[in-house]
């Protein structure tokens, strides 16, 4: 996809079942987005090789002083809390803006 630092996909045959990827400024910010398992195919652990892919790319790429943060649209604190993250608030504040015409 275009504007990515980092894409990796899941397919069962020609059929995209799983996805993951990062984007940022590849110096200081990188976050991971769109992690997504189709869900005919979820509780199988692809949730987890997308992560394993996306964090073993961060941790070759990132400088030790990188931010690395995500949104989680669906709620899985376990799967994100299993590789180090935690939720911000109150130190900081996730705020989103949808456009709308």
């Amino acid at each position: 996809l275009p504007n990515s630092l980092f894409v990796t996909t899941i397919r069962d045959g020609e059929r995209l079942i799983a996805m993951g990827r990062v984007v940022g400024d590849g110096g200081c910010n990188f976050e991971i987005v769109d992690i997504a398992v189709h869900p005919d195919y979820q509780r199988q652990g692809l949730g987890r090789q997308v992560m394993d892919a996306v964090m073993a790319f961060i941790h070759e790429a990132a400088p030790e002083s990188a931010y690395v943060d995500l949104i989680a649209d669906h709620h899985s604190p376990a799967l994100y809390s299993k590789y180090g993250f935690e939720p911000v608030a109150p130190k900081s504040l996730g705020m989103a803006l949808t456009i709308k015409r």
